[in-house]
């Protein structure tokens, strides 16, 4: 059971957090990557040319753990940077309805804090899709080429994650869903990786030419 009193969410209603024994606990969410996929497209009409990318996870939950101080901001630390989604968005008298919290320092990084227990009300859907690689280009005719003594040359544009669609965006922006959990157990298991620690993916524009000989 998960209550709002005065503003801070309290797992136990009127109890103390110490209240959660095991038998009380449910299993929520799941952080395993669930339906990954990926797409392919690609076009090709009078030499100009055009292909895109597009991966993503179809289910996948994550509950931000108690060092998520990118998420929790102040609720972590209370000498934290405050993140964007939190501006205008926490628990007062005048803004009952908002989604985090009465501020209370520590509340999230305590091992006794109400936000450090995982709960439904924070556990946050990082499925998403990502346009991974765009691309458009011309291929110089031929005729103009040969000039050169190459076979082939095309002029092209391409972009990497420019695009990203996910409802933890909804929430934040301050982390990158990719970075919301941890992206390699197998090399390095149970690593301090994910909570939007790992390196975050960049975005990139690129325009080339490209020639064969």
């Amino acid at each position: 059971m998960a209550i709002s009193i005065t503003g801070v969410r309290n797992v136990c209603g009127m109890r103390a957090i110490s209240c959660l024994y095991p038998g009380d606990r449910s299993i929520i969410g799941n952080s395993t990557p669930r339906y990954t996929y990926g797409v392919m497209l690609g076009a090709d009409w009078n030499n100009f040319f055009f292909s895109a990318f597009v991966q993503g996870v179809g289910k996948q939950d994550w509950y931000p753990s108690r060092e998520a101080s990118l998420f929790w901001g102040q609720y972590n630390r209370p000498y934290g940077d405050i993140p964007k989604s939190q501006l205008g968005n926490i628990w007062t008298e005048d803004n009952v309805n908002a989604y985090f919290p009465r501020y209370v320092s520590r509340i999230a990084s305590n091992a006794n804090g109400t936000l450090a227990a995982p709960q439904t009300k924070y556990l946050q859907n990082v499925a998403y899709m990502r346009l991974k690689n765009i691309q458009f280009g011309y291929n110089l005719p031929r005729a103009l080429v040969s000039k050169i003594s190459s076979s082939a040359a095309r002029v092209y544009l391409s972009a990497e994650n420019i695009l990203s669609f996910s409802p933890l965006y909804k929430i934040t922006r301050d982390i990158d869903v990719e970075s919301a959990v941890a992206s390699d157990q197998v090399f390095n298991p149970g690593g301090n990786s994910g909570d939007g620690y790992n390196y975050p993916i960049l975005k990139s524009v690129t325009c080339g030419l490209s020639i064969t000989f």
